[in-house]
């Protein structure tokens, strides 16, 4: 074909591929019922745009290395922990799950079309598979137990290679008549496959905690590294690639390598490339008249697939498991086939066409027959069986919390310890690693740009709480999941509740809670506290007011972020305590204060009117001439716009401290910028007492931490609280 077929073939196949994925997202269908009619229609048997045969050769390697990609992917988004789960499930659905569909399918093959005993071994190897493509979508919509969902998604990741490699058992055997050769070729793919895809996946996840990857160069890197270790392991032995890749995956999700949330973002936007370009190119490539020879013969064959082999398949791998049967049931109905035993069967229907294999094209109309029936039937009524047999999810209850600072954490841990589900979300590594390491479920990724499809555990999710420092993007986080999710509980928290009257639509989504709390000085004191600690209390009927911290109420296993309006049920009321605090100096709330003066002087005035009610003795003008004779002669600036003014008087007998933050800096004589006002006033006879004092002020300010939690406090509680010792 021309040089421009070529290229045509390769560029329309990739756009329409992914046109037709999107298409299928919006019109909420399978894609690869979308991408099977698309391929069909763009191929020569109607509009002629596509000719996957233009490509020669490079399709089979097209297909495989796609292929790699696609199962790399699949292995970095495994979860150890839901294996771990339902491990006797999953390893009998890959052992005795697998001989059974394979076995069983096969008799069926060679009754019905009197192939050979090889030929029909072949042709049910290519119908093992399920595939995460498949798997993956189907899951979003349809949302069933946890185990139920582990169980079907790690059988689809994993069963590919394995068929993969049955497959190729199965065709080598064909092409060496029996030759011992074929027994050899195949254990030496599967150890090389695991060898080198282990290497690859230690070496990786090494340069990783290594840090020597830059992050606007690790997506690529990733990318080509997957390619390679594909390369490698196939160049060793022919399709050796294909385990190779899904091992590396497969270790480096277990191991949590550092930044692999932004590879697996990446790695699920490719896949959806891949896919899409892989099925134009394959079902372009059908022809209408391999499918009509085969006749009713071969629905009949697709039926016993569907609804005799898949069954037998469960009832064989789960028995002795804790499964109810409804459960089993539902795994019973759902196996839809994908990608891998697409491409696998056009490749060997290829070759074997022109090695002169008369059947050569059942392969091919066989498979795809499968896969259009299994994800059309089973599609389409998974959402239905899963209601009737009383497996389908009601609205979920999980709690996806934005945000991984300590107090998210927190409250994290007492939702998951009252047996819900909780996810938190944080583009903070650090805050990431903490949380995982003390036990929650945690995602390093943006919950402005994270989409649901990338991580399995949002399908548990019905609430969501924003709860970061930035008001606005809280405000912003709940616009856009509320769009996601859809039938969802959204909550925010802000300092200030909105005018609702002058606020756009738009913007009123969710609910702001916990207005009462100043978050912003809490984490910033949280950084030097030793701990939170959270209290649980019950809250009882009568009571108006609550504690000054209140977090969230329990009422009948439910959660409320505000007091719940049904006050005869029993509530508990969770509420935060921090720990008992020396403060820095003798000071009050009353004596701490945001102020609006414009010069030293009206502030000082100001402070010692203060202390002068509960102190009537002081002498207020005598106090203040001395404070600013002392600032004029030697400025109390200290460093970072905070001021230390110091003075001794008669009348009291230990130190007092006002403290003042202004709201806009004050500019001395000298001028230098002051923002914020420690005054200390000691008694006449208690130098000691008052050089320490002055000592622990600057030794406090000297502090970042503390610094930042006296510049974040907004009002005067703020500041007050702020003023903690570690």
């Amino acid at each position: 074909m021309p040089s421009h077929h070529l290229l045509n073939t390769f560029v329309i196949a990739g756009f329409s591929g992914i046109f037709l994925v999107v298409l299928a997202q919006k019109m909420r269908v399978s894609s690869i019922v979308v991408l099977l009619a698309g391929g069909y229609i763009l191929g020569p048997e109607m509009l002629g745009w596509v000719h996957p045969r233009s490509l020669g050769e490079g399709l089979s390697t097209i297909v495989s290395l796609a292929v790699g990609l696609i199962l790399f992917e699949g292995g970095l988004t495994l979860d150890a922990k839901g294996y771990r789960q339902s491990a006797g499930e999953i390893s009998g659905l890959l052992t005795k799950g697998v001989l059974t569909t394979w076995l069983v399918s096969a008799v069926a093959i060679y009754w019905a079309f009197d192939f050979s005993v090889s030929f029909s071994l072949l042709a049910a190897s290519l119908i093992i598979v399920t595939g995460p493509t498949v798997i993956g979508p189907l899951l979003q919509r349809v949302r069933v137990p946890k185990p139920l969902h582990q169980i079907l998604y790690w059988e689809g990741v994993l069963i590919d290679p394995i068929g993969v490699f049955i497959s190729l058992l199965c065709y080598e055997w064909i092409l060496t008549e029996g030759s011992p050769n074929a027994y050899l070729n195949f254990v030496s793919r599967f150890l090389i496959g695991l060898v080198v895809g282990g290497g690859f996946g230690l070496f990786i996840d090494w340069l990783l905690h290594q840090g020597w990857i830059p992050d606007e160069k690790l997506n690529v890197f990733m990318l080509t590294v997957a390619m390679l270790d594909f390369a490698v392991a196939d160049s060793l032995s022919s399709e050796a690639g294909l385990l190779s890749v899904t091992v590396t995956g497969f270790i480096l999700g277990y191991k949590k390598s550092p930044k692999i949330d932004r590879v697996i973002t990446y790695k699920v936007e490719l896949k959806d490339y891949l896919v899409g370009l892989l099925f134009i190119l394959l079902a372009a490539d059908l022809e209408r008249e391999k499918f009509i020879i085969y006749g009713f013969t071969m629905l009949g064959l697709v039926a016993f697939v569907m609804f005799v082999v898949r069954p037998l398949n469960i009832l064989v791998s789960t028995t002795g498991s804790r499964l109810k049967k409804r459960e089993k049931l539902f795994l019973g109905w759902i196996a839809p086939r994908g990608i891998v035993a697409a491409s696998m069967a056009s490749l060997f229907a290829l070759h074997l066409d022109e090695k002169g294999f008369e059947h050569a094209s059942f392969l091919q109309a066989f498979a795809y027959a499968v896969i259009g029936g299994t994800v059309v039937v089973q599609g389409f009524s998974a959402k239905w069986v899963a209601k009737l047999l009383g497996v389908w999810e009601k609205e979920p209850d999980g709690w996806m919390i934005v945000g991984s600072h300590q107090l998210s954490r927190t409250l994290g841990l007492y939702l998951q310890s009252k047996g819900l589900f909780v996810v938190l979300v944080d583009s903070n590594p650090r805050e990431v690693k903490i949380a995982q390491r003390e036990g929650l479920n945690a995602i390093n990724d943006n919950a402005m740009t994270m989409e649901m499809d990338q991580y399995l555990d949002l399908n548990w999710v019905g609430h969501v709480f924003a709860v970061t420092e930035n008001e606005e993007l809280n405000r912003l986080i709940c616009q856009r999941w509320n769009n996601l999710f859809g039938k969802v509980s959204l909550y925010y928290w802000a300092s200030t509740l909105l005018n609702e009257s002058h606020q756009p639509s738009s913007v009123l989504v969710g609910t702001p809670v916990w207005a009462h709390l100043p978050l912003k000085s809490i984490l910033a004191n949280s950084l030097h506290q030793r701990e939170l600690i959270v209290c649980e209390d019950q809250l009882e009927e009568t009571r108006d007011t609550l504690p000054s911290h209140h977090l969230l109420f329990i009422q009948n296993k439910s959660v409320f972020l505000e007091r719940p309006s049904n006050h005869g049920a029993p509530t508990s009321i969770l509420y935060l305590q921090p720990p008992k605090q020396e403060l820095l100096g003798p000071t009050k709330p009353e004596w701490t204060v945001i102020s609006s003066e414009l010069s030293l002087e009206r502030l000082y005035e100001d402070l010692l009117e203060l202390a002068v009610i509960e102190y009537p003795m002081l002498d207020k003008p005598g106090l203040l001439k001395e404070l600013i004779d002392r600032e004029k002669e030697f400025s109390s600036l200290l460093g970072f716009e905070i001021s230390l003014p110091h003075v001794y008087c008669h009348g009291i007998s230990s130190s007092l401290m006002l403290v003042a933050k202004l709201e806009s800096p004050v500019k001395t004589e000298s001028g230098d910028l002051i923002s914020l006002v420690f005054l200390v006033i000691s008694p006449q006879d208690k130098p000691q007492e008052h050089l320490a004092q002055i000592s622990k002020i600057a030794k406090f300010i000297s502090s970042e931490e503390h610094r930042m939690a006296l510049q974040a406090a907004s009002d005067a509680t703020e500041l007050y609280l702020a003023l903690s010792n570690s």
